[in-house]
């Protein structure tokens, strides 16, 4: 999975692109506790990223939960319908009580500033 992050007034915007699986999972966690410790507000672009499964989700809905409760805002866009589908039937959004938006035409350009 490849990312880049911009950080800018307290906010930080993550855009990832690949597969979030149970192989980079925990390095996702990683990067979203390094930006939100250090930025208010953290938006993760999901543009790019074309699958997600289990260990992922989990590690990202963990991630997300202590953030909040550190008093962090969190928020998810341009998420794929198919993983926007898997994430309303596991109850992720309603969990976290954070907004999770459907992929527009922006997002990730392709060119990443490191990869996981």
């Amino acid at each position: 999975m490849d990312y880049r992050a911009i950080e800018t007034n307290g906010q930080a915007t993550l855009f990832f692109a690949g597969e979030l699986d149970m192989a980079v999972g925990d390095r996702v966690g990683e990067l979203l506790q390094q930006y939100g410790g250090r930025n208010q507000s953290v938006t993760v672009d999901f543009q790019g990223v074309s699958f997600v499964d289990s260990s992922g989700i989990g590690s990202l809905f963990f991630t997300t939960k202590e953030l909040l409760a550190r008093g962090k805002q969190v928020e998810i866009v341009n998420v794929r319908e198919e993983i926007l589908d898997i994430l309303s039937v596991l109850g992720f959004t309603e969990a976290l009580g954070i907004t999770v938006e459907k992929a527009a035409e922006s997002g990730f350009d392709g060119k990443p500033a490191d990869c996981i």
